[in-house]
């Protein structure tokens, strides 16, 4: 029987098994290549200069460049040290070959290099967990799984998958006794930045990197800023930082080798059930049907189920979550992201898009969360001429700029509540899809040099570093408030709204952690210029606490006069003047608390308390003593 020889002008398969993997493309000296290279040392050797001289400029202007001020000498200073002197080709030649090794073991041993890095990445998270829990409202949803508060209340706008992870879910897990809700939201957080880690190796895989260009790449996509939504914070923006890298990895490989549009559809699919910023995702995905249609859709390739199906998941889920997310967007964002006041006063949405210190803050959050996104100009411009003309390459590259567009072109026009310092994990999937960008540059930088070789190294390390420090400020609360009070103490001066919520979130943590003195005298400056009720009377309780009871009266008072229905209000005055021996002031509002709250039993102890001092120290005439 004569063997079938096989058709060597048949294209891969897009589905099936046997279709063999394309060969691994052997590095080749380029100059294009040669030249990103010094670009890439250029770009590492200008952050490494940054972070050591804006650890002795005062201020925020650029504020992940400030780390070292607020970081331990080992972290700080000894961290640093080693990315500088990966910056020396002798010293990074030494460690490059070792780094080379474990970069083939991503082609070699896919599985074992997989679960390396995942079980990397998710001890990174686990043992660098967020003390500060500054970043967003990570107190608010931490908060609401403690007190079993109903998520819609707080925040209608989240949708379904988000509340089942991060309320039914931890609250199911809390009430069962078996672990708190923050210990809950970090394991959670660990599996995912497992499967970050499992995806940085999948996206050198994808991209048919060797040695140490495969690591490095792995090492751009893995250490980024983002890394921060999985040390205990609790809300959609983690989800999504994962579900963008499975979509680029998935979009890549759908190019490669036709296989991946079952997870990427899914990925799509879950986004928009999860948050609506999954919009984003959209375009990417139809770029990639489309190119994946021109190339595969003369076989009808895609009327096999399978298929069919990565089709159809998307746009079921995206039809089924529109009319909730639409009225989100147009209504919700708009007013609250888009088009709030400060917006509206700064001359509308351009006006403001650029006003102030956001270019600061815009420049900063690309830098904390994608440290070589600000090489990719200078990268793709370098090696462009790679990317004309029919190379598969090319609409890689393409694929991969249509996912970060979405998330890139709306960052200056989004005016999150506390800011871009402090809110900046609305935009973790946008530091990921940059990231993504970057490796694919990286990593096509290192395939096509040879001289440069062990810039691997300094890759490696130049994302690690900052990424790692990044962990370690959040992990140390005296440091990490430090951070946050430098915010609203040093240049430059921040609006009112984010100084007024700023001190507010000191006030809380320091309270929380029974440093009173120190909550008295934030909720003071956040009363400066947020005086609402809440602050005015959680000023006052920690000026009791702090035993500073004159302060407690006077705040009390100020609350009482400001809100005359806060029952809390009208007892923490009693209160304190009682303990300040001022009975007709304890008496005059212990009095008004019963009468507003005539069940009030606290009312009722504190009048019966001071009707046993009348009497016992009333006075030879039969009067009560005065003040």
């Amino acid at each position: 029987m004569s063997k079938r020889r096989p058709d060597p002008r048949r294209k891969a398969s897009p589905q099936g098994s046997a279709a063999p993997a394309a060969p691994a493309r052997v590095a080749v000296a380029d100059p294009a290549s040669d030249r990103a290279a010094i670009a890439l040392w250029l770009t590492l050797a200008l952050l490494v200069a940054a972070r050591a001289a804006f650890t002795f400029v005062p201020g925020t202007w650029l504020w992940p460049f400030g780390l070292h001020r607020f970081l331990a000498p080992a972290t700080g200073w000894g961290l640093w040290l080693v990315a500088a002197l990966a910056l020396i080709p002798a010293l990074a030649g030494r460690v490059q070959p070792l780094l080379a090794r474990w970069g083939d073991a991503i082609r070699r041993s896919p599985a074992l290099a997989t679960l390396a890095w995942a079980l990397a990445a998710a001890s990174i998270a686990w043992l660098l967990p967020d003390r500060v829990r500054f970043v967003g409202d990570f107190l608010l949803r931490q908060g609401t799984v403690e007190v079993v508060e109903r998520p819609g209340l707080l925040f209608p706008q989240a949708l379904p998958l988000d509340v089942f992870l991060h309320y039914t879910l931890p609250l199911r897990i809390t009430t069962a006794h078996v672990m708190d809700a923050n210990t809950a939201a970090r394991l959670l957080g660990a599996v995912e930045a497992a499967l970050l880690g499992g995806l940085a190796v999948g996206f050198a895989r994808t991209l048919e990197l060797r040695g140490g260009a495969a690591f490095a790449c792995a090492a751009v996509v893995l250490f980024g800023g983002y890394l921060g939504m999985y040390t205990g914070f609790s809300k959609a923006f983690s989800e999504m930082s994962v579900l963008v890298a499975v979509s680029g990895v998935c979009a890549v490989a759908a190019l490669r080798s036709g296989r991946g549009l079952l997870p990427l559809g899914l990925a799509s699919a879950l986004g928009i059930g999860l948050h609506r910023s999954a919009l984003g995702l959209y375009p990417a995905l139809g770029l990639v049907w489309g190119l994946w249609l021109v190339r595969y859709g003369r076989e009808a390739a895609w009327k096999r189920p399978r298929l069919i199906l990565a089709f159809a998941v998307p746009l079921v889920a995206l039809a089924v979550m529109a009319p909730r997310i639409i009225p989100t967007v147009m209504n919700t964002d708009t007013a609250v992201h888009f088009t709030p006041p400060e917006v509206r006063a700064q001359g509308g949405v351009l006006g403001a898009a650029l006003a102030g210190t956001r270019p600061w803050d815009l420049a900063s959050l690309v830098v904390m969360l994608s440290p070589l996104a600000i090489a990719i100009p200078a990268l793709a411009l370098l090696l462009g001429r790679r990317f004309l003309g029919p190379d598969a390459r090319r609409r890689e590259l393409l694929v991969l700029a249509a996912l970060a567009l979405p998330f890139v072109g709306v960052m200056a026009f989004i005016h999150p509540a506390q800011g871009l310092f402090r809110d900046w994990d609305d935009f973790a999937a946008t530091g990921v899809a940059l990231s993504l960008i970057a490796a694919w540059l990286v990593g096509e930088t290192l395939r096509g040099t040879q001289r440069f070789g062990w810039l691997a190294v300094a890759v490696a390390l130049g994302v690690a570093m900052p990424a790692v420090q990044w962990l370690v400020v959040h992990t140390d609360t005296v440091h990490g408030l430090a951070r946050v009070r430098a915010f609203v103490t040093e240049p430059p001066e921040r609006p009112p709204a984010q100084r007024g919520t700023t001190w507010d979130y000191l006030g809380i943590r320091h309270y929380r952690l029974d440093r009173f003195p120190e909550a008295q005298a934030a909720f003071a400056r956040a009363a400066e210029t947020s005086p609402s009720p809440r602050i005015l009377h959680e000023w006052a309780i920690s000026a009791a606490e702090a035993g500073d009871d004159l302060t407690a009266r006077t705040v009390f008072q100020r609350l009482v006069d400001k809100d005359p229905a806060n029952n809390l209000g009208w007892l923490g005055l009693a209160a304190a003047s009682i303990r300040l021996r001022d009975v007709p002031e304890a008496k005059r509002a212990a009095t008004e608390l019963a009468r507003r709250d005539p069940g009030n039993e606290d009312a009722r102890r504190i009048l019966d308390q001071i009707a046993h001092y009348e009497a016992t120290h009333a006075d030879s005439a039969g009067r009560p003593p005065g003040r």
